[in-house]
């Protein structure tokens, strides 16, 4: 089988882009992934678009398109699911402490946030509105934030690509070659595919394959837990402080997430839950007692040394792209930067500097 493009990679990044390139081409696209759809450091059972990062509730960078972009994708795949998998819940970021209050306010202040998308409240104001959230000194109201799905998300999004006559391969292991000017993958059941045009989506595995052994990628292990109130999650938007806190449905939501630099395995363990649960009583000391554990879940990020994702073609391999280092804004930014790239495939678009792989 011969196609145009052949994506390695079914997370965020390789769905979003093969969404993209078939919106702007009839070129031919296929996606391939040996672990299966979300099965990497996308599969996290829910995340957020959050506008405002970091400690101190900085803007993100492109952060009107990048938001647009995503609600864009959301709304456009939800009929194919069943359920509800996102929801503008916003996100409410208490500050901890007054050094981040100070620079929180200096950030809303300077960063000209788009009307009525930040605002600050105050203790009294957090207390009425988030009762029982510890905040002594404020905080942030992101009325932009998203929660979503993310696994729910991806398989809505790989029913839309069927649609549009994309291929996805699932739990195929290939062998790669590049053979004159395409690419040859190898099946083990004796399939073969031949594609012009190779781009890697792989997040941290993208290091496996050697002509992207050079980007400077670090791995960073993140765990969350899911739990189960006893009654109610007291709080329709989500939280960000000390992790995240956000529902999937009335009783059930998810804490997260560990930012682990050094690790010695890829599975979830008790060290990472008694850190979540510090952090999360920490937030919201009234749900002490009044939660049970479901269940775990890890994944590898891929982050970069200036936090910004890598987008673009090989500086010396012909018809060689890639799209990886999202770290924890695979929501924020894998439908914008899935547009700059397709654009750039079929188009010849010039990338951002800020994200090209050139920069290293």
């Amino acid at each position: 089988m011969k196609y145009d493009f052949c994506i390695l990679g079914a997370g965020l990044a390789g769905l979003s882009l093969a969404k993209e390139l078939k919106s702007i081409s009839d070129a031919k696209v296929v996606v391939i992934d040996p672990n299966g759809i979300a099965n990497g450091a996308s599969g996290s059972p829910l995340g957020l678009s959050n506008p405002a990062t970091g400690r101190y509730a900085t803007k993100s960078w492109r952060a009107e398109e990048s938001l647009q972009a995503c609600k864009n994708n959301l709304e456009e795949v939800s009929s194919y699911s069943s359920e509800l998998f996102y929801s503008q819940s916003g996100v409410i970021r208490p500050a901890m402490d007054s050094k981040i209050a100070r620079r929180m306010q200096e950030n809303l202040e300077s960063n000209n946030w788009p009307d009525d998308w930040c605002e600050w409240l105050s203790e009294d104001e957090i207390k009425t509105r988030f009762p029982d959230l510890q905040s002594e000194y404020g905080g942030v109201w992101v009325s932009q934030g998203i929660t979503v799905a993310i696994p729910e998300y991806l398989q809505a999004l790989s029913k839309y690509l069927n649609s549009k006559k994309i291929d996805i391969f699932e739990q195929l292991n290939y062998e790669l070659n590049r053979i004159s000017d395409s690419w040859v993958l190898d099946f083990q059941s004796s399939k073969k595919i031949e594609a012009k045009h190779l781009i890697v989506t792989a997040g941290i595995k993208t290091q496996e394959f050697d002509f992207w052994k050079y980007l400077p990628l670090h791995a960073v292990k993140g765990q969350v837990a899911i739990f189960e109130a006893e009654s109610e999650f007291p709080y329709s938007s989500a939280v960000s402080a000390l992790g995240y806190f956000a529902s999937i449905d009335s009783k059930t939501f998810v804490a997260g997430s560990t930012y682990e630099h050094n690790f010695v395995h890829e599975q979830p363990d008790e060290n990472g839950l008694t850190y979540i649960e510090d952090r999360m009583l920490k937030v919201m000391p009234e749900m002490k007692g009044k939660y049970r554990l479901i269940k775990q879940w890890s994944g590898v990020r891929a982050s970069t040394p200036d936090r910004k994702p890598i987008v673009g073609s090989h500086p010396n391999i012909k018809d060689c792209s890639v799209f990886t280092g999202l770290g924890s804004k695979g929501l924020l930014y894998s439908s914008i930067l899935a547009k700059d790239l397709a654009r750039s495939l079929i188009n010849g678009d010039t990338i951002p500097d800020a994200v090209s792989p050139q920069r290293f």
